[in-house]
């Protein structure tokens, strides 16, 4: 599992100005999510305005490293996420392997995991989506949105990918994702999902562990997973997505598309 924080500011900010009450809560999170961390932004590039992701990313611990706060106060917004990785069982430490994942000007983050066969690999390779870098499941997961987000709008393409990715892990193993929450950024959106299966959680986990909580401010709208002071956050609900539009700060929330067996 893996620490999700994604920031839609007002104005254009540095990243750890933005979350500087949940900064550090957020940072000493990597004593037990120590396997590499990532940044992401987008910049605004020439008189047309165009925004593009730049992504810098790290194996060591975010706690620790240097890098990671420069990258904190490179980062500016308006959209910004920060993902702390703890790696699943068997995936290497490697830059292929750390979040977020890009692909042309979107940004993608997960939290959680799935058991990955090689035929349910096949199977979504074989739909023609995104190709993976890397070897995690996570970026399978991302390929099935991506597929989807080339005709439906990206909060329906992660939903209707959450929903596949459960299908097949049930037609190819024998239990439901342990979880599928994702943070998904575009230029003027950021989508947050979140689905687990509360069975699974181990023995070690906060009940919480896979909760996602939003809060609205005048200046800002934070999506992050627990582990940080939360004074009057709102949670979602298990298949429900959040969409923030850049431009408003409006948010809105998406029932699930299907019911999530548990």
């Amino acid at each position: 599992m893996c620490r999700l924080l994604g920031v839609v500011s007002r104005e254009r900010i540095s990243l750890d100005r933005a979350i500087a009450h949940e900064l550090e809560p957020f940072t000493e999170l990597s004593e037990v999510h120590r396997d590499g961390w990532g940044v992401a932004w987008f910049e605004q590039d020439g008189p047309a305005q165009r925004s593009t992701p730049q992504i810098l990313r790290q194996l060591d611990v975010a706690r620790e490293s240097t890098a990671y706060r420069e990258a904190l106060a490179a980062a500016h917004g308006p959209m910004m996420l920060v993902h702390l990785r703890k790696a699943s069982p068997g995936l290497p430490l490697q830059i292929t392997n750390t979040h977020p994942f890009r692909e042309g000007d979107v940004v993608f983050a997960h939290n959680g995991q799935f058991d990955l066969s090689g035929p349910l690999r096949e199977e979504i390779l074989s739909r023609g989506g995104r190709v993976p870098e890397g070897t995690t499941d996570s970026e399978l997961y991302f390929s099935l949105v991506e597929l989807y987000a080339r005709t439906e709008e990206p909060v329906v393409a992660v939903q209707r990918a959450a929903a596949e990715i459960t299908a097949l892990c049930l037609r190819y193993g024998t239990r439901v994702p342990e979880a599928l929450n994702c943070l998904y950024m575009t230029p003027d959106l950021l989508v947050a999902y979140q689905q687990h299966d509360p069975a699974q959680a181990k023995p070690h986990h906060h009940p919480d562990n896979y909760t996602l909580r939003y809060r609205i401010d005048p200046e800002r709208v934070i999506v992050a997973s627990t582990g940080i002071p939360q004074p009057d956050h709102l949670e979602l609900e298990q298949g429900e997505a959040l969409v923030v539009d850049r431009r408003t700060l409006s948010v809105m929330r998406h029932p699930a598309i299907v019911p999530i067996p548990v």
